[in-house]
């Protein structure tokens, strides 16, 4: 497979953002009026780091994109997600890896992520390396990666 990765362009927030609705009704329904209630609070955050949200493309369409900023210190996922025809296929691993080089990149030596502990994306990240340390007030699990 021959993904490529740029930075995004403001005609991809609807993309990402048709991106977050799947994910939310798939694996949170319950809470996506209140995702919905908070969207302009969302867009704030991906523009207010708009280079800091990636794309992942094959061959001109785009597959996946992920989303991270400074918290704490720390370089923190935010989001990443990939087109459903094309989850099981290493896009999801390729964009991470491309967050965990970016965030060294920029200096960053820890990073975070929180998920649901159903979602299957968790073994993603423990492949990579991302070690569970414990869980938040929603019950997410948070994971961190040391890195040189």
């Amino acid at each position: 497979m021959n993904l490529s990765f740029r930075p995004a362009r403001i005609t991809d927030v609807p993309y990402v953002q048709r991106g977050e609705e799947a994910y939310i009704r798939e694996w949170e329904p319950a809470h996506e009026a209140r995702w919905r209630e908070g969207f302009d609070r969302h867009l704030a955050r991906w523009l207010d780091h708009f280079e800091r949200l990636t794309i992942a493309e094959h061959a001109g369409e785009s597959v996946g994109y992920s989303f991270w900023m400074p918290e704490d210190g720390s370089a923190e996922l935010c989001t990443l997600g990939v087109s459903t025809a094309w989850r099981g296929r290493g896009v999801g691993a390729a964009l991470l890896q491309r967050y965990i080089e970016d965030a060294r990149q920029e200096g960053y030596t820890r990073l975070k992520l929180s998920v649901r502990p159903d979602n299957p994306a968790r073994r993603l990240y423990e492949r990579a390396g991302f070690q569970p340390r414990g869980c938040d007030a929603l019950g997410y699990r948070q994971y961190e990666l040391l890195i040189d």
